[in-house]
């Protein structure tokens, strides 16, 4: 029996190198999957958490929650509703391509300027008033249109977008950046008032609206998706490259220890010598592995033709004993009688 240090010479061969580096690589790279995916899941968890505390919670002040129109947004106020008053002073602007339920749409933003109390100049708030299927034959100029006057608005906060570095065309934008919008529906116009730049609202409702507003948003969706058993799943394949790599060397360490392989590192060992520990494994000819592979196989069934054969062949060795059995045979006293009578 050899010691561990030289059945396992073969792991410093350039092959099992190869072998494990590449079981590293495959481990790792399922463990950063795993660890992509948990961090799915906990956003989806997160934001699933502040819908089920803010969605439903009874409007306020906007001063209550936005002290300044620059108040940096907390993460945790997300979905809080306000009530305010105030009026569209400027056209509307077109979100394209926002998909709503898997669904192609295009969302209806509009600035509504309102009076803040304590405040000389009014506020600028962005509003996405909801959505409509997107349609590039059709006209959507009734869902576009803004109610006129004084409006009474509910809507739900959320922080606003980054500003979007695609070319704008028309009344368009592709991020909701109450800055940007402003500069889409009013180009060049000197507006009085302050920007609130860290938040927008979801309509909830309006009074008065207009005759054929476009869709409220639905509420979001809580489902967590299968992100959690696919972190586990991929971990689990991380585990399995080295356990598999670990698992190939015991046997390939096993095969080259067996007594009856006597050129291999056992063969060695009996005869007081050691194998080179750079040999490769590749390079090295396993006939007593093969031999024993061949004499572990099962013998092989007898078939009817076999039984046949077997019945002819006894048949015909019971003839050639009969006919030998009548043949007569000379002794010793017949052969002296027939030399004397010469």
């Amino acid at each position: 029996m050899t010691d561990s240090s030289t059945r396992y010479a073969f792991l410093r061969s350039r092959r099992w190198a190869g072998i494990m580096a590449m079981a590293v690589v495959v481990s790792l790279t399922c463990a950063m999957l795993g660890y992509w995916q948990l961090t799915r899941y906990q956003g989806k968890a997160e934001a699933a958490a502040l819908v089920e505390a803010n969605y439903d919670s009874p409007p306020v002040a906007l001063t209550e929650l936005l002290p300044t129109a620059h108040s940096t947004w907390p993460e945790d106020l997300t979905w809080r509703q306000v009530t305010v008053t105030g009026e569209y002073l400027v056209p509307a602007v077109v979100l394209p391509q926002r998909p709503i339920g898997g669904s192609p749409a295009d969302h209806v933003l509009a600035a509504l300027a309102l009076q803040v109390e304590g405040e000389e100049e009014p506020w600028w708030l962005l509003v996405d008033r909801g959505w409509y299927r997107s349609d590039a034959f059709a006209d959507h100029t009734a869902e576009q249109e803004l109610p006129e006057g004084e409006v009474r608005v509910t809507v739900r906060l959320r922080a606003a977008e980054p500003r979007s570095e695609r070319d704008l065309t028309g009344r368009q934008v592709y991020a909701i950046n109450p800055s940007q919008v402003l500069d889409v529906a009013a180009p060049g116009a000197d507006l009085a008032g302050t920007v609130v730049t860290g938040v927008y609202g979801v309509l909830v409702e309006e009074s008065p609206t207009t005759a054929t507003p476009p869709a409220p948003l639905p509420r979001p969706s809580a489902d967590l998706g299968n992100h959690l058993s696919y972190a586990f799943q991929w971990w689990v394949f991380a585990l399995g490259a080295l356990v598999g790599a670990v698992v190939l060397a015991r046997r390939e360490a096993a095969d080259w220890a067996d007594p009856a392989d006597h050129s291999g590192p056992a063969g060695h060992a009996s005869t007081g010598t050691h194998p080179d520990p750079g040999h490769s494994a590749v390079s090295s000819h396993r006939p007593p592995r093969q031999s024993s592979q061949r004499q572990s196989r099962r013998p092989r069934r007898r078939t009817e033709a076999d039984e046949e054969d077997a019945i002819i062949d006894a048949q015909l060795e019971a003839a050639r004993t009969a006919q030998a059995a009548a043949v007569p045979t000379h002794t010793g006293d017949d052969q002296a009688s027939e030399t004397n009578s010469r």
